[in-house]
């Protein structure tokens, strides 16, 4: 009977409930929880609004009166005249905060006149405070003179408390040695002033915590710290003594004596100080008399009783989370975290009651996870292992399971560890980068790249020891990381055995693939200093091998390393190219199989550098897209190109059908929509006569907005196609989701259409599905007679390439249109004017 009731307490979290209330109640004292709770606190101040109350005039001993009146210790018959001042002016009640514990030396009689002046005011209150002479010493009380104290209505101390953070928060009714019997100076100005603070007094209980050799404190409150800058009324001393308008500001006021002057008196940091100021003390217990006087002091809630409400409401919350189904518990644990501390900030606006609420939040966002393991054992096992395989994912690469470059910096930073402890010889690091894109990667689709890459990696483990680390740094790079090496010449050997590994045709899915390889080698201590260097050396010489097209192994250098700042240059020389009129836009005319019209003209760019000559688009345009420069550039092709075609169609060359491409950062740039439109409106070109290419890969990385942005292009009438269809990861089955009007066949295809059978057969597929999709098709990379007979034959609607045209620059492009019987013989005599299309 026992256990199947014990089974049911542990079900419903009982068991957990009481470990977090025995956590509730560690926490309670804890200091960075108690920190964390003044820090809610600050908050709720701030959004209270305090102010302090027009009853009160702090008489500030500032640096003006100081050099005025004369330096400090001011002379006790000063006080004497400035409180027979204040008395003419009708303060109800003065308070001293300043300490008059020694007689004045240099002038006998002054402390007998200050007395006298007290007696006349019948309503003074002088300063009591606690010292501290040192560790070992007791704590002593520093009275005021008893001369000066026996006429005084009152005397009341200045303690005030300081949180762990520094700051000032609150303060004590009352305190004193053995017996806290005197009442805080705001407090004793109120009771000489016959004046009822609204606030109990009963029920004051000692705080034992600050209980320090015979020094009790009494009752303590936090302080409603009014957040202005000049939340206090501020006499100067030599105005009270000297001006006789401000005596409309003294009468019937509390009027409060200290010092604000720089270095002079007690200053302390509150939670409304600014930033790197403290407040005087003086304007401190301005703060607390106006607490007093308009009932708005805030009471800490008793030790007992906090301990109690935190410890019902974290059982409360506790019982409540453990006992309802995911993901209900998270609904309530994050409402827990809010509605608590809201609840804390409600009850001190409603209530000047604090609750401190981090304990509660703490436990329960501790028992959380333990709610997790308590009530799904079975779910831990199946989580660990969970986290087990997303750590392994995140170090290893999806398709082949390599380690990835995360890997392989870790085992980088643990090779400089151990180096620090023993010699480990050379490390090598080899960067190989795959390029397939001739061979395969235009007529593969994801899943087959997987397995290539799987086969890929195979190979390159059959090639190095066991301990050597390969890994996959993204599709087309591969690391290997090979340490104990006795000399150089060892790491080129496995470089090179690598390169010829890669070099050998791979045999994959009953074809032949022969893959380019780029090395780069790095050495580790020869040309890099740590492993991140190494790692950077490496790629730089990677990098170089795909720049100079290496077919053998490229090792780091200070030359190596030139060549790719060299490469930097050339993106700096393309920062300057629009605004050196560098750029120039060539056209490729588009023509109507059968007719052989031409029905448009695709806007090509072409840069002009004085210093590099012509810089064709597929050396300049991955930079473009790498700087950002792709934006202004493709808005300078926009609108060169708008008006050009536009120009053209007003000659009666036309109508032409104007096509440019835009790059993936074009495409997803928020003011894409805006640029067309002022593009057409200053251009004057008709919409219709506009067609924006847009790639695959652009298209599939965000489907949804791509959607909205091409639903407002076509609202504007600017014909929508797909550039280089059949590259991407896309499929026909997608088109139908997008607004299109044409989809331009890859030259990829084109040019692979009586070798290769497989690549006629999607050709054909291609084709036939755009027409059940009512899209029209237009092929790319047309260079021959017969790829013009197959298309015609296959229903293309429209060709482009060599065959028709070179891309031209607009005056060869306006001869052109001028005579179009030219076509297509006369121009394929032509040279090149341009390796793309």
């Amino acid at each position: 009977m026992l256990f199947p009731f014990v089974k049911r307490l542990y079900r419903r979290g009982v068991f957990l409930v009481v470990a977090l209330l025995a956590l509730a109640y560690l926490f309670v004292g804890n200091a960075a929880v108690q920190r964390v709770d003044l820090l809610f606190f600050d908050y709720f101040l701030n959004l209270r609004e305090n102010r302090v109350s027009d009853e009160i005039v702090v008489i500030a001993i500032d640096d003006a009166s100081l050099r005025k009146l004369g330096q400090w210790p001011w002379s006790r018959r000063l006080h004497g005249q400035l409180l027979d001042r204040l008395t003419e002016m009708g303060a109800r009640a003065v308070a001293f905060d300043i300490l008059f514990a020694e007689s004045e030396t240099t002038d006998p009689d002054a402390d007998k006149r200050f007395a006298q002046a007290i007696e006349r005011n019948g309503r003074t209150v002088l300063v009591v405070a606690p010292s501290n002479p040192g560790p070992a010493t007791p704590i002593t009380e520093v009275l005021p003179l008893a001369i000066l104290a026996e006429p005084a209505a009152g005397v009341g101390h200045v303690d005030f408390e300081i949180d762990r953070d520094g700051l000032c928060r609150s303060f004590y009714l009352y305190a004193g040695i053995n017996d806290a019997h005197w009442p805080a100076l705001s407090l004793a100005l109120l009771q000489v002033a016959d004046a009822a603070p609204l606030v109990e007094l009963e029920d004051l209980v000692h705080d034992q915590h600050l209980n320090r050799l015979g020094w009790l404190r009494q009752g303590r409150f936090l302080i409603p710290f009014d957040p202005s800058p000049d939340a206090v009324n501020v006499l100067p001393a030599h105005v009270a003594l000297s001006d006789d308008e401000v005596a409309s500001a003294v009468k019937d006021k509390y009027v409060l004596v200290g010092s604000t002057a720089t270095g002079l008196g007690d200053f302390m940091s509150t939670p409304v100080s600014l930033v790197h100021q403290r407040m005087p003390g003086v304007e401190l217990n301005a703060h607390v008399l106006s607490g007093l006087l308009q009932g708005t002091l805030i009471r800490e809630m008793n030790q007992s009783s906090y301990l109690l409400l935190t410890l019902l409401v974290t059982a409360a919350a506790a019982l409540l989370m453990f006992n309802v189904s995911f993901p209900t518990t998270i609904l309530i644990f994050l409402g827990a975290v809010v509605g608590i501390p809201a609840m804390a900030g409600v009850v001190m606006f409603l209530e000047q009651l604090w609750f401190a609420p981090t304990a509660t939040i703490a436990s329960l966002a501790v028992g959380f996870p333990l709610w997790g393991i308590f009530s799904h054992l079975n779910a831990r096992r199946i989580n660990r292992s969970l986290n087990d395989l997303m750590r392994h994912q995140a170090l290893h690469n999806a398709a082949t399971d390599l380690p990835n470059q995360y890997a392989l910096e870790e085992r980088l930073q643990r090779l400089a560890a151990e180096a620090k402890r023993q010699d480990p010889g050379i490390a090598a690091l080899i960067i190989i980068h795959i390029q397939w894109s001739g061979s395969a990667g235009g007529i593969v689709d994801r899943s087959t790249t997987e397995n290539l890459q799987r086969a890929i990696a195979q190979r390159l483990r059959s090639r190095i020891r066991s301990d050597d680390l390969i890994a996959q740094l993204n599709n087309d790079d591969f690391g290997i990381l090979v340490d104990s090496l006795s000399d150089a010449e060892s790491a080129q050997q496995i470089a090179s055995d690598l390169l010829i590994a890669l070099q050998e045709p791979l045999e994959f899915e009953r074809t032949q693939l022969f893959l380019t390889p780029r090395v780069g080698l790095s050495l580790w201590p020869g040309d890099s200093a740590n492993g991140d260097a190494l790692l950077r050396d490496a790629n730089i010489a990677m990098f170089s091998a795909r720049i100079r097209q290496s077919k053998s192994i490229c090792s780091y250098s200070m030359q190596v390393a030139k060549e790719v700042e060299q490469r930097s240059q050339l993106e700096q020389a393309l920062i300057s190219a629009i605004k050196r009129d560098e750029f120039e836009v060539y056209y490729q005319p588009q023509i109507v199989l059968g007719s052989g019209r031409i029905i448009g003209v695709e806007a090509l760019l072409r840069w002009h550098n004085p210093d590099l000559g012509m810089v064709f688009p597929s050396t300049f345009i991955p930079l473009a897209e790498h700087t950002g420069l792709i934006r202004e550039i493709g808005s300078w092709v926009l609108r060169t190109a708008c008006h050009q075609v536009q120009q053209w169609n007003e000659q009666g060359l036309g109508p032409l059908r104007l096509a440019v491409n835009l790059s993936p950062l074009e495409f997803v740039d928020k003011n894409l929509f805006t640029e067309v439109c002022d593009t057409l409106e200053m251009s004057r070109l008709d919409p219709a006569r506009l067609e924006l290419e847009i790639t695959e890969s652009a298209l599939m990385q965000n489907l949804d907005e791509a959607k909205a942005v091409m639903r407002a292009l076509k609202q504007l009438g600017v014909s929508l196609a797909i550039d280089d269809f059949g590259t991407g990861y896309s499929s026909l089955s997608n088109l139908q989701h997008f607004p299109l009007d044409r989809i331009k066949i890859d030259q990829s295809f084109t040019r692979e259409i009586h070798a290769n059978e497989n690549v006629r057969e999607i050709t054909l597929t291609i084709i036939n599905m755009a027409k059940r999709l009512k899209l029209e098709v237009i092929a790319e990379g047309v260079e021959s007679e017969s790829q013009v007979a197959f298309l015609d034959q296959c229903g293309c609607d429209e060709l482009q390439g060599y065959y028709f045209s070179h891309p031209l620059p607009a005056a060869d492009l306006d001869s052109l249109l001028h005579n179009p019987d030219a076509l297509p013989a006369e121009l394929l005599s032509k040279q090149s004017l341009g390796g793309v299309r």
